[in-house]
C-alpha cells in the first residue's frame, strides 16, 4: 500500500510518475529533518514537493500540469512548467501541517504557483548564483535540492552558511559521484562520442549537460562543507542505480503527446480516466519503490543535514 505522500505525488505527477518516485524517495531520505523557527525553502519552484511533504493534500482533479507553455519546444530544453496566469488554481483539499517562512526561487511564474498553496508565509524572487538578500544568521532551518544546479555550489553553500543561525540546520540533496555513470546520455553518448546515440540529447534535455554543475563523493562534499563553515550532522545515500535509470527515461519522451491527449478527454470523463491511470501506476510504482537499496554508498544522491 502506498503512503499518503506517495499517493499524493502519483496523483499530482500522474503523467510523469518517474518524478513522483524520485520525490517520494527524497521525502523518505529527509524524514528526520524538520522545519523549525524561521525557515527557508531555497529553490522551492512551484512548491508542490514541499507542500506534499508538509502533509498537504490536493483534490484528485489537480495536477502539476494545469498550467504549462511552450510544449512545442519541449525537446529544446525549455522549462514548460515556467508559466502562470490567473486561471491557475491548486485545489487544496487539506492544508499543510506547518508553514515555511520563505520560499525562494529565480522564476517568478513558479513562485506565483507556490504562493497559492498556503505553505509559504512569503515568497522571494532571487538568483541563487548571486549574494542573497537575507541578513546574516537569519534562518533556523534551510532546505535545498537545487544547489548543484548553481554555477558554483561552493559559493552557494558559503552564502547558505552565512544566513544560517548558529545551531541551525541545513538539509541538502546533492549528486553522488556515481550519478553521471547512471545517465544513459552520458554513458552511451558523451563518453563514447558515438553518433548513433546522439538522439539521447533530446531525452537528457540538459539535465546532465546543463543543470548538474557538480556531482561528488561524500569526501569531496565534506571538503566543500568544511570550507564553507558547515559541519555534517547526518548523511545518507538514496536513489539506487535501477531507480535513477528508470527515472532517466520514465514517461518523459511522451510527455507532450500525453498532455495533448489528456486535453482531449471530455471534462466529465477526466476524473474516471485519471483515477484508473493512477491506480494502474500504483500496481508497479509501489513495489518498484520498495526495491530501493537504502543508504547504499553507490546510490545516486546524498542527503545531508548540516549545521553551523
Amino acid at each position: 500500500m502506498a503512503s499518503e505522500n506517495f499517493n499524493q505525488l502519483l496523483n499530482v505527477f500522474w503523467l510523469r510518475p518517474e518524478t513522483a518516485l524520485w520525490r517520494y524517495l527524497d521525502i523518505e531520505a529527509m524524514r528526520d529533518f524538520e522545519f523549525i523557527g524561521r525557515s527557508l525553502d531555497f529553490g522551492c519552484g512551484d512548491g508542490l514537493f514541499s507542500f506534499i511533504r508538509a502533509g498537504g493534500e490536493f483534490d484528485p482533479l489537480f495536477d502539476a500540469f494545469q498550467k504549462t507553455a511552450n510544449l512545442d519546444r519541449f525537446y529544446e530544453k525549455v522549462d514548460v512548467f515556467d508559466a502562470y496566469d490567473d486561471s491557475y488554481a491548486p485545489l487544496v483539499a487539506k492544508r499543510p501541517d506547518y508553514q515555511i517562512s520563505v520560499g525562494f526561487d529565480h522564476k517568478p511564474n513558479l513562485l506565483k504557483k507556490a504562493a497559492g498553496l498556503g505553505l509559504y508565509a512569503e515568497t522571494v524572487v532571487g538568483d541563487g548564483n548571486e549574494p542573497l538578500s537575507f541578513e546574516d544568521d537569519s534562518f533556523d532551518t534551510i532546505f535545498s535540492n537545487i544547489v548543484y544546479w548553481l554555477n558554483d555550489p561552493a559559493i552557494a553553500m558559503a552564502e547558505l552558511c552565512r544566513i544560517l543561525r548558529p545551531g541551525g540546520q541545513l538539509c541538502l540533496m546533492l549528486p553522488n559521484a556515481t550519478l553521471p555513470d547512471y545517465s544513459f546520455f552520458n554513458r552511451l553518448f558523451v563518453q563514447t562520442k558515438d553518433p548513433a546515440w546522439s538522439w539521447l540529447d533530446e531525452l537528457d534535455r540538459g539535465r546532465l549537460s546543463d543543470n548538474i554543475k557538480q556531482a561528488a563523493s561524500d569526501e569531496q562534499w565534506r571538503e566543500i562543507f568544511g570550507a564553507a563553515g558547515l559541519k555534517v550532522r547526518r548523511h545518507s545515500n538514496h536513489l539506487s542505480k535501477h531507480i535513477i535509470q528508470a527515472w532517466d527515461i520514465g514517461f518523459r519522451p511522451m510527455f507532450p503527446a500525453f498532455l495533448k491527449a489528456v486535453e482531449a478527454i471530455p471534462v466529465d470523463r477526466l476524473a474516471d480516466v485519471k483515477s484508473e491511470w493512477v491506480e494502474s501506476l500504483k500496481r508497479f510504482a509501489v513495489p518498484f519503490a520498495a526495491t530501493e537499496i537504502h543508504d547504499n554508498p553507490t546510490n545516486a544522491f546524498h542527503c545531508y543535514v548540516l549545521s553551523k
